[in-house]
């Protein structure tokens, strides 16, 4: 029995581990095993690579897998600028700066006898995984122990001193107890906040005549005998554990003439997933390998540990300028954001510098954020000369990779990143599988893991140009990223009827490129980029790279463009050569709506030519088309191209509706809907209904608006519902009026069931006169005017004020030029930075974001080299920090003063200058929000407390009035300021669905606070302030913190002095009443005028407001 059943057992699928047959790379390898990525180097730009994970150790010819590993978001630096001197009388022990003594070696080579040292907290070193499971076992084994001991002794000493010590009227027991109150009450609070920094490890750096070394003292003893001295990786590719527990890995880096270490670690399990993908090699277990296991590595953590793996500009520059420097072959970046515009920025061109000036081919992943339209990410599909490339599933993924019932037909993932990108360009060049189960640091505890997304995409491309590097490097042919993007784009296998948006040119097939390669080799080729570029229309860049017609006001003017193209040349191409080319260039449309020019003579200054759409005979949807450039030889395939994207509307079917009966769904459709939204139209109601009269289903409905200069996230809502049989849901989705409105409706790719669903879109108005509404505190009321459409809406305004902003100016601004080892541009362009300092105080502990408005939600696209803000306590200590999105980040902070660093990069000096006095805010979330009210009247009489009908074609007048200086202190607290402001939200409907979607911003801006009692002449500031510092001094006396005797020469025979001198004697049980208190009553007594004591108590006592005044 046990044999038949064995019998019908299948082999597991281990091909799936990381996909390779869908790619042509099993294909490929097996037609020529000696170019498996040998001789082929690629960058990894990610979370950091571990060294000690499986499969990274070696290539098939037994080089070292990985060639360096690099930080270059700077978590891992170390100052080690403090110099320790050893001389042969002092002996080898040096001072550590945590406070250890430090025993060196006798081994350890130092001809110059210095030694640099530092000190790292560990927890800014370990992933957040990671530190939660350290952070347990050190506060169970470290912590706890020596905390519950010193919290115990100073119990017991305050406990003992209260029993042996009289405290009333004894200044210095008073004092001596309330230290050692104190003292509990600090130990107290940290248990309490769990405010743990964990261990600490003292760093050290010396030159031993040769190369630069750095140990770090793990075992936090100070003894260094059984601590590894390193070297930088990239010279003997040195790696070791911070300890058993953790199965940390790290390397070393030494910069600045020993000044700074570098401490090389992972900040997640993704980037070492993603080299494995890449170039992972097993000798004994080759299902396991990666794409192109004979490739080699360059690891370098952008992934800034200190904000969760984010990351920021200074990051990528430093990697750009590392890999300017190594020289290699590809690079892998499965990183990238939203941006709000495309193809510039300060990033971004050191990218593009990077693909044109050194030959470098640039992979990135298209993002995760599908399957709307025009979602892909930046850098990947929004940069030029770069890879950008989605994600698929095939049917062998399906069963063995994700473990499915039944396979079906390959499909792009659901939320695969789809183009075109907001200037036109296709956006994913192609496509890969977007799964795979590979290696993991070993910090993790387990050797592998399965990971989803374009992230897995890129690497799995990467791999497979690897592969096609090493076969091309090794016949010697040249080759430029232009010419193996052209390749790759052009043998791509398109999937079945999926469009472009999806997969770009189809999946890349390594096999058929190298085929094609080799065929257009052999022809006379110039190695020249070409670059394409359109007058962009009303709301898109200057610039475009391809032809986009999507929104209603593109359909009123003339769809004739003028197209540029610009010869792209190398770096080292000569004046004779530039000279020399010419290329006869012919123009092919590959849809009959598109009609260009014929023909055009292409020199080195570019030329220009026309194309015209004729959309008339257009279906609703998204249709595409490109304009192909071929040269004298059109056997090597098209030298550019123009991509042309037209969204033809969906006609409603009335006036502001939409009616769908019937749509069958499965899992391979995806239908998009494109709804010229009405021109006041606030919101949309979408009802869906099953027609499954068994199965219970799932829809994802996703909505985009692109509106200029901003990111398609801006106005986008992504939901699941779920739809019971025969049963209705509704999604409420915000609109913007008069522009165009996606609307994506699918399964779930993983959905086996097939569903019949009918749907409807209702557009609703409740349009205020602005959408981003500002009170001041100075007037009374503002007006908001409300208009109602289309039909009629239930009106119930509401103003919450939920947040408090503390506006603040730099105290301090200072612009200094950088390191020039590290923080140079690729150019050798220095980088400078501006440092701006701003204070502020908190009457409570509430949790703070800073927000540089100017700078933010800006990483690719800025013109800055990057942003960092640091809150910093009284004491200097690091609370918190955050990049270039503050809606990340935000830092609990307890009552009291602190400090934010700004710190803002920019490559000229002047650009700085025009920021020294850039404002930021704090926002604080308030504990209690504010509503405001409203009235419908001007004057405030009547308050709105019912909700009322809006007609069609009616505009209601709204009255907001602000609300009272003890509403905002009660809610804010007492310390705002004229400047500040408060935030919230307004919603008008009274649908509750409404009310969550649709929501407007509205700001709250404070003035001076009004005025109470009486109105007399305003006292003097420096007697104010002198009369504060006198009762000040006069109550540290009390307290014996200053001595009567430093008093008595300044205030001498001051009534105040003598008063508060004789309530201290008088306090103090031990001094008997002698001579000094004789002469002090004595000296109060001379004071005191008789005549006005008898001419007071014999007048009667006049309880007017102004019996002051007359009785001068």
């Amino acid at each position: 029995m046990a044999s038949d059943e064995t019998d019908d057992l299948k082999p597991f699928p281990e091909h799936c581990l990381i996909p390779k047959k869908e790619t042509g790379a099993e294909r490929f390898l097996s037609r020529f095993p000696e170019h498996n990525g040998k001789n082929v180097v690629i960058a990894i730009l990610d979370t950091g690579v571990d060294p000690g994970a499986p499969g990274l150790s070696k290539t098939p010819d037994g080089k070292s897998k990985i060639l360096g590993l690099y930080d270059s978001s700077g978590s891992g630096d170390v100052d080690t600028s403090v110099v320790r001197t050893t001389t042969r009388e002092i002996g080898r022990v040096i001072d550590g700066l945590t406070g250890r003594k430090l025993k060196i070696p006798n081994g350890w080579t130092n001809p110059s006898g210095k030694w640099h040292v530092g000190v790292k907290a560990a927890f800014e070193l370990f992933p957040n995984l990671l530190k939660t499971r350290l952070q347990k076992e050190f506060v169970e084994k470290e912590w706890n122990p020596a905390h519950l001991r010193a919290l115990a002794e100073a119990e017991r000493e305050l406990r003992d001193f209260e029993l042996h010590n009289r405290i009333d009227g004894n200044i210095k027991n008073r004092l001596k107890k309330e230290d050692l109150q104190a003292r509990v009450d600090i130990l107290n609070s940290l248990n309490s906040k769990n405010n743990i920094a964990g261990p600490f490890y003292d760093c050290i750096v010396f030159n031993d005549g040769s190369y630069w070394k750095a140990a770090i003292d793990t075992t936090k003893d100070g003894d260094l005998r059984d601590i590894p001295c390193l070297c930088s990786y990239k010279i003997a590719q040195h790696w070791v554990k911070f300890g058993y527990n953790d199965m940390f890995n790290y390397s070393v880096n030494v910069y600045d003439n020993g000044n700074l270490l570098s401490i090389v670690t992972t900040g997640g399990s993704h980037g070492t997933h993603v080299a494995s993908i890449a170039a992972a090699y097993f000798p004994s277990s080759p299902e396991k390998n990666g794409v192109a296991p004979g490739a080699q590595i360059i690891g370098i953590k952008v992934g800034d540990t200190r904000l969760s793996t984010m990351e920021t500009g200074p990051s990528l520059l430093r990697a750009c300028n590392i890999l300017a420097e190594l020289h290699c072959d590809l690079i892998n970046y499965s990183y990238g954001e939203a941006s709000h515009w495309t193809n510039k920025g300060a990033v971004l061109e050191e990218f593009i510098s990077l693909v044109r000036k050194h030959n470098v081919v640039f992979v990135t992943s298209a993002g995760n954020n599908g399957p709307g339209l025009s979602t892909v990410g930046c850098p990947g599909g929004n940069t030029e000369a770069l890879i950008g490339v989605g994600a698929y599933v095939s049917p062998d993924m399906m069963e063995g990779t994700y473990s499915m019932l039944k396979s079906k037909p390959g499909i792009p993932y659901t939320w695969s990143s789809r183009g075109p990108a907001a200037d036109g360009d296709l956006g994913v060049s192609v496509t890969a599988p977007g799964g795979a189960f590979t290696s993991v640091p070993t910090w993790t505890l387990q050797c592998s893991q399965m990971m989803n997304g374009t992230s897995m995409s890129s690497p799995n491309t990467c791999g497979n140009i690897a592969l096609l590097l090493s076969a091309i490097k090794y016949r010697g042919y040249d080759y430029t990223p232009a010419l193996i993007k052209r390749v790759i784009e052009k043998t791509a296998t398109p999937l079945g009827s999926h469009d472009p948006f999806s997969i770009g040119h189809g999946v890349i097939q390594v096999d058929k490129a190298y085929d094609y390669f080799r065929e257009i080799t052999t022809l006379p080729t110039t190695p020249v980029d070409f670059r394409v570029s359109v007058s962009g229309l009303q709301g898109q860049q200057s610039k475009c790279r391809g032809i986009y017609l999507r929104e209603p006001h593109h359909f009123k003017r003339s769809t004739h463009h003028l197209v540029t193209v610009d010869p792209c040349f190398p770096e080292d191409t000569s004046p004779r050569d530039k000279l020399d080319f010419t290329e006869r260039i012919t123009l092919v449309p590959t849809q009959p709506w598109v009609h260009s020019s014929k023909h055009i003579i292409l020199a080195s200054s570019g030329r220009q030519f026309s194309v015209t759409i004729d959309e008339s005979g257009l279906e609703p949807g998204a249709h595409y088309a490109e304009v192909l450039g071929y040269g004298s030889r059109e056997d090597k395939g098209p030298l550019f191209r123009l991509p042309v994207t037209v969204i033809m509307p969906t006609p409603l079917t009335d006036k502001f509706t939409f009616d769908c009966p019937q749509l069958q769904l499965s899992h391979s459709t995806i239908k998009r809907y494109f709804f010229h939204v009405p021109t006041e139209a606030t919101w949309a109601e979408l009802k869906f209904t099953s027609h499954n009269e068994v199965t219970r289903s799932k829809l994802w409905v996703h909505t985009i608006h692109l509106l200029p200069e901003k990111a398609y996230r801006e106005k986008e809502t992504l939901d699941s519902i779920i739809l019971e049989p025969e049963a209705s849901n509704t999604l409420i989705v915000p609109t913007v009026g008069g522009h165009t409105m996606e609307l994506v409706v699918t399964q779930y790719w993983t959905e086996l069931h097939p569903l019949t669903v009918s749907f409807n879109v209702s557009f609703h108005s409740l349009c205020p006169s602005s959408n981003n509404f500002i009170l001041h505190s100075n007037t009374s009321w503002t007006r908001l005017d409300v208009s109602c459409n289309y039909r009629l809406e239930e009106l119930y305004p509401e103003f919450k004020l939920t947040h408090h902003c503390l506006a603040r100016r730099p105290t301090e601004a200072v612009i200094k030029p950088l390191s020039n080892t590290r923080q140079v541009l690729i150019d050798g362009k220095q980088i400078y930075e501006l440092r701006l300092t701003y204070n502020f105080y908190l009457s409570k502990t509430c949790e703070v974001r800073p927000n540089a408005h100017l700078l933010s939600d800006l990483l690719y696209e800025s013109p800055f080299c990057g942003q960092l803000w640091m809150v910093y306590s009284s004491n200097k200590q690091l609370m918190g920090s955050g990049d270039a999105y503050p809606k990340n980040y935000s830092v609990k902070l307890d009552k009291g003063n602190y400090t934010v660093i700004l710190q803002v990069r920019h490559a000229t000096r002047s650009e700085l200058e025009s920021l020294k006095d850039l404002p930021i805010t704090i926002e604080i979330k308030m504990p209690t929000y504010i509503l405001v009210d409203i009235s419908p009247t001007r004057c405030g009489q009547t308050k709105w407390g019912s909700t009322i009908t809006a007609k069609p074609g009616s505009t209601l007048p709204l009255y907001v009035f602000g609300p009272s200086d003890d509403r905002v202190s009660k809610s804010a607290g007492p310390n705002t300021s004229p400047g500040d402001f408060l935030t919230g939200t307004f919603t008008l409907s009274k649908n509750d669905l409404v009310k969550k979607k649709v929501v407007y911003p509205v700001q709250y801006i404070l003035g001076p606070k009004a005025s109470r009692g009486n109105s007399g002449p305003p006292k003097k500031k420096e007697k104010d302030y002198e009369g504060a510092l006198k009762e000040f001094r006069l109550h540290w006396m009390s307290k014996g913190k200053v001595s009567p005797a430093e008093l008595e020469e300044e205030f001498g025979d001051d009534l105040e002095f003598l008063m508060a001198r004789l309530t201290m004697i008088e306090a103090d049980k031990k001094n008997v009443w002698g001579e000094e208190v004789a002469t002090i009553v004595s000296k109060i007594q001379s004071q005191i005028n008789v005549d006005e004591i008898l001419a007071q108590q014999g007048t009667k006592t006049d309880l007017s407001q102004d019996a002051s005044e007359r009785s001068r």
